[in-house]
């Protein structure tokens, strides 16, 4: 993964330049400029600007206004940068007033004219700057400022609650008139227009306040705004502000905050350069493994997700920051299987189009189409996405992304794209991890790799790496291994043969892989012997990988297979399909030469007997099928093998049982008879001489099903299911 995401750099190089820019955290006034990432330099020194018009004879408050999570707090940062920058004598004094953290409504006006007088001392010893303290401090204990409304009770009850719980009160009531608080206000203006320098208030998270909260601190600002030489920076979402007030009932809230803010500053939307920045230092900012190209076209994939809806969704700086936690999080559970643009994708639904996100975890089908063993779903994929059409329309209304969400899902899911009549820039194959593919999209949801599901990673290593082979084979388990084979088969097309040094082991590797344990387990569980074969499903694969671009070598490769000592049961298929009578059912026109029909016949024979004497012949995944093969092919070879197999089972009880299996059915299981062909019943020895071996079987008092089966339907001529013997009807 490149630096950029939208243009193209100059080389493949990588740069890194780590940001430490935290987006949860509002830059710092030190450096808030030089790590200005939204060009909002122009707009704070406009802010500054306005603020110095604050004078001796009045006040001043200007509001910054923005969504949450639009960097207000980082904008305000930039302003105090400008204010602070030049002459130390004549600079403003700053203060820092976070009502958010006081937590109580009746403390707001003590802490605010307390947090401002501190700052004062704290800032100037002068002489004039301990006066303005005092005056603050005095003037905060006389006045209540939830009365300064129209229609507030008179002066007397209203400070009544304020002297009393600061224990000031030294006499009655009465003490305690208008005049006498216009009195406070009088000097404490007085000493302000004397004082040299401005002072700066910056008020910030008005917006998270609860609605009560924002009344009183709306309205010390509009009791305390006129004082001079006092500027008040405030930074809220004016429609939260609004909809606060209009909540406890104050008439047209929107004018009465342009009463009391003179100059409200909206923050400009993030240009599409600006969160190009934000987007290419969050990148950045990654796990450098987790920018490692591992897919093909995946920088490309990332500029057009960029286009396809995220540019809408991160439309704030904490859009991004909340994006890429997300990310960090379920990256490196999916890193290798997804591709990254498709898990930053999903990120983003997952936060910024939660109820997408969650019909998509709850209906995936809907987006993808039959999923991977789905056998309740009916109909083809595309019907079942086009049926899904309004579900997923509610989906995007039910949130404020809307539009910008069914950009993303088109994207990621081209399919649905097409059923709603759009155009997607999102499509991909299942080796390029994009997750529109079923079985990518089980990983993502899954958040990894599970028993059941494929590692691409594993799969490109099976294929580039012949050292590590094996290592490949032992990690899988009995629910993945056919679909390996699958993954090996579609990765190595993608590849081109690229990185393939030995593609004519590698395919043979396949081949074998057939009759490993494992998969021969799988084969024997669950009913499966009579699903897909498994060996005509690997020599599918190892077709489409031997004629892979210019290499048209499958004949050569068969070949191999058909003459390879471990490879019984892809080597009798290949023998089926050049030399039996399913000879139209070939891969392609690449057969075994004719010329070379007695060899492969005769090694394919002399393999099945070495693995009959060596005792292997029974746990290859179809020894049935390759002694049938054999009988087809090669039927002056069998008595041979029956006579090895004898050395090493006399009962022969495992023969029967493979060989005479005729038929299978999930309520008993296997059953077994003669094969009512000539060839199949004579090839290892006539009728006469296995039928008098079947009578001495049947003598023997611990005989057990499924043998006794297998050996009273050669006798009786009927089918007999194994478990009990019972003839089968159908």
């Amino acid at each position: 993964m490149g630096k950029k995401i939208v243009g193209e750099s100059s080389d493949n190089t990588v740069s890194r330049d780590f940001s430490d820019i935290d987006f949860d955290v509002p830059l710092q006034p030190s450096s808030a400029l030089a790590k200005d990432k939204l060009s909002r330099g122009g707009f704070a020194e406009i802010a500054a600007v306005t603020l110095r018009k604050v004078t001796s004879s009045a006040g001043f408050v200007l509001s910054i206004e923005g969504p949450w999570g639009s960097g207000k707090s980082s904008t305000l940062a930039m302003i105090e940068a400008l204010l602070t920058t030049g002459d130390e004598l004549g600079a403003p004094i700053i203060v820092h007033f976070n009502p958010w953290l006081v937590g109580e409504k009746d403390a707001l006006l003590r802490q605010f004219l307390s947090r401002i007088a501190s700052a004062i001392k704290l800032s100037d010893r002068t002489q004039g700057a301990k006066k303005v303290a005092t005056a603050i401090k005095a003037y905060g204990k006389v006045f209540d400022l939830v009365k300064l409304i129209p229609g507030a009770e008179p002066w007397a009850s209203m400070i009544k609650s304020v002297v009393e719980a600061t224990g000031d009160a030294t006499g009655s009531i009465s003490e305690y008139k208008t005049p006498d608080v216009e009195e406070y206000k009088l000097r404490l203006e007085e000493v302000l227009r004397k004082f040299e320098r401005p002072i700066i208030v910056f008020i910030d998270d008005i917006d998270r306040l609860f609605p009560n909260e924002v009344f009183e601190m709306i309205r010390i600002i509009k009791a305390v705004g006129g004082l001079p030489r006092v500027g008040y920076v405030v930074a809220w979402d004016s429609s939260y502000v609004i909809g606060a007030l209009e909540n406890l009932g104050v008439p047209q809230a929107g004018n009465y905050l342009d009463k009391i803010v003179q100059v409200r500053m909206s923050l400009p939307n993030l240009s599409l350069t600006a969160r190009e920045k934000l987007l290419n230092s969050a990148l950045e900012g990654l796990d450098p493994s987790a920018l490692h190209p591992r897919f093909a076209g995946q920088d490309k994939r990332m500029r057009f997700l960029f286009h396809s809806g995220l540019r809408d969704f991160l439309n704030q700086p904490r859009d991004i920051a909340r994006v890429f936690n997300a990310l960090r999080i379920i990256e490196p559970l999916l890193r290798g299987e997804i591709v990254l643009a498709d898990i930053l994708g999903l990120a983003a639904l997952s936060v910024k189009a939660p109820a997408v996100f969650e019909m998509l975890k709850k209906k995936p089908h809907l987006f993808v189409g039959r999923m991977r063993n789905d056998i309740l779903e009916r109909g083809t994929s595309d019907k079942i996405i086009k049926d899904g059409n309004d579900e997923r329309r509610q989906a995007y209304e039910a949130g404020a992304a809307g539009g910008s969400a069914q950009k993303m899902v088109h994207f990621l899911f081209p399919e649905v794209a097409v059923a709603e009549k759009e155009h997607s820039l999102g499509r991909g194959s299942y080796v390029e991890g994009v997750i529109a593919h079923p079985a990518r999209l089980a990983i993502a949801l899954q958040l990894g790799v599970t028993d059941g599901d494929v590692s691409i990673k594993a799969a490109r290593s099976y294929l580039q790496n012949p050292n590590l082979r094996r290592q490949v084979v032992s990690g899988l388990t009995s629910e993945n291994c056919d679909a390996f084979v699958e993954m090996v088969g579609e990765v190595g097309v993608s590849l081109q043969g690229e990185g393939i040094s030995d593609m004519d082991e590698l395919c043979l590797s396949i081949a074998r892989l057939v009759d490993e344990p494992l998969f021969v387990d799988r084969a024997l569980s669950k009913g499966m012997r009579f699903s897909p074969r498994i060996e005509d499903f690997a020599l599918q694969k190892i077709y489409a990988l031997a004629n892979t671009g210019d290499n048209k070598i499958f004949g050569r490769i068969a070949m191999n297979i058909a003459k390879d000592d471990f490879a019984l049961s892809c080597a009798a298929e290949i023998l089926r399909k050049n030399y039996g009578q399913e000879r139209e059912e070939y891969y392609g026109d690449d057969r075994l030469v004719d010329e070379s029909k007695a060899d492969i016949i005769q090694t394919f024979a002399t393999n099945v007997q070495d693995a009959g004497r060596k005792g292997e012949l029974f746990e290859k995944n179809r020894a049935g099928f390759i002694l049938r093969t054999l009988a087809l092919v090669a039927p002056q070879e069998c008595s041979k093998l029956l006579t090895e197999l004898k050395i090493v089972d006399p009962t022969l009880d495992r023969f029967a049982l493979v060989y005479f299996m005729s038929s299978w059915d999930s309520s008993k299981g296997d059953a077994y008879s003669l094969h009512q062909n000539e060839v199949l019943d004579t090839a290892y020895c006539t009728l006469e001489d296995i039928k008098k071996h079947a009578s001495m079987r049947l003598k023997d008092e611990f005989l057990e099903y499924p043998a006794k089966a297998v050996w009273r339907s050669l006798l009786e001529n009927k089918s007999l299911y194994g478990v009990d013997g019972t003839e089968m009807t159908r």
